[in-house]
């Protein structure tokens, strides 16, 4: 496999890298012990009368685990949203400044089997992959090796393009305004790319895409699974890497999200983590992890991650943070400021914080009937997801945010 060999800011402290002395955020730490309060409070003991000794004594016993303390159980009020949409199960957790305040799992892996989610199980994040994609795009912006200006020609030399991509750019693909129709999901499973490697399979896509004209002219809105599946070509090239092994380098391990990987969470056979459900009126069917019920590697790039309810979070957080430095300043920015007359950016739509109000960035998917949405606000941010999915469900996602950020906040 080619060397990751392009060159971005990265920080060299992840999220994890404080160790004891707390999580990384925003250019300070959150204390989970003061060290050097225990070295002065270890000095000389003939200095300190004895009931000073005593509460030195209760503080060194219950004064770290009062300053780390454990998120709020939230699976309690969890469990109302969840019976009344005749959801399998649901979960969400909250985070600010680094930590995980509010965290709360409910309901059933699958619906026809009594095994119960956790905290710890692994979600299908769909189509806020994209928000990753876009990360790397603008990595790959800072680095030089793309422009947002940039065409579909430029960036793919050598690839056959009908004269209407002209006038399509990096930044119309990113901001779904390229003129890119939408995939059906008959479309996509039935997708001939050929079965060569995830890599090779991408560009078999782009060069089958760019055959053919765009079906409007770019600069109008348009939600396009297929232009993010360009994207993904379009990034192999420009990296000379694999997206894959793209998104482990430059983003899962730089901000510590160790649970994360590609694919449908649950084993075939196995109830080893949650199932998908799709639903027609009151009949939920599982869907089965299998990969006829995921993209294809040609669409990868705009929906195939799956990771943990905490690693999510932590994904949100550095959506509202930009830490540790992914990117530059600039391209940070660029990537969180839709166009004129959109709300859709760089991979997030501009919003509000459910139940609680604020303003927020969220993006949020379904794919293998699993549902999974962040929202992320400059001071906190939540993750919510379900195993049940389908168009026009993303209401749901938003009542159980709701519901998470007024129990970790207090707000009614």
């Amino acid at each position: 496999m080619p060397a990751v060999a392009f060159s971005v800011p990265f920080s060299d402290r992840c999220t994890e890298s404080a160790g004891a002395h707390g999580r990384k955020m925003n250019g300070d730490f959150e204390p989970r012990m003061n060290m050097d309060g225990h070295r002065f409070f270890c000095g000389p003991s003939k200095r300190i009368g004895p009931a000073l000794m005593l509460m030195l004594a209760a503080f060194f016993v219950f004064g770290e685990t009062s300053m780390a303390a454990e998120p709020v159980d939230i699976s309690a009020e969890l469990e109302v949203v969840r019976a009344k949409n005749k959801l399998p199960a649901c979960a969400a957790a909250v985070i600010e400044g680094g930590r995980i305040t509010a965290i709360g799992a409910t309901g059933l892996r699958r619906v026809d089997r009594d095994v119960r989610v956790t905290r710890d199980d692994l979600w299908h994040i769909g189509s806020c992959t994209k928000t990753m994609t876009a990360i790397l795009v603008g990595m790959l912006v800072d680095a030089g090796k793309l422009r947002w200006d940039m065409t579909v020609p430029e960036a793919l030399p050598g690839v056959p393009c009908d004269p209407a991509w002209k006038k399509v750019t990096i930044e119309h693909l990113v901001t779904h305004r390229s003129g890119v129709p939408q995939m059906s999901r008959a479309e996509w499973r039935t997708l001939d790319v050929g079965k060569g490697t995830q890599r090779e399979q991408r560009a078999a896509f782009a060069k089958r895409l760019l055959a053919n004209p765009t079906t409007e002219a770019p600069g109008n809105f348009s939600y396009s699974n297929s232009g993010y599946g360009l994207l993904g070509a379009i990034i192999e090239r420009a990296a000379d890497s694999d997206y894959e092994e793209l998104m482990r380098v430059k983003i899962f391990a730089p901000l510590g999200l160790k649970t994360a990987g590609f694919g449908a969470p649950a084993t075939p056979g196995k109830i080893d983590q949650p199932w998908g459900h799709y639903r027609d009126g009151d009949q939920l069917t599982p869907a089965s992890p299998v990969p006829e019920n995921q993209f294809p590697p040609a669409l990868a790039p705009a929906a195939s991650v799956r990771l943990s309810l905490t690693d999510f979070a932590h994904f949100a957080a550095w959506v509202s943070s930009g830490e540790p430095k992914l990117v530059t300043a600039e391209t940070f920015s660029h990537l969180q400021t839709p166009p004129d007359g959109s709300s859709y950016a760089g991979g997030v739509w501009k919003t509000e914080l459910p139940g609680i109000g604020g303003k927020a960035l969220c993006h949020c998917g379904h794919l293998g009937g699993l549902f999974g949405v962040f929202h992320a606000g400059p001071e906190i941010a939540c993750v919510a997801v379900f195993n049940t999915a389908g168009n026009g469900w993303e209401w749901i996602g938003d009542e159980i945010s709701a519901v998470a950020l007024k129990a970790a906040t207090g707000k009614k």
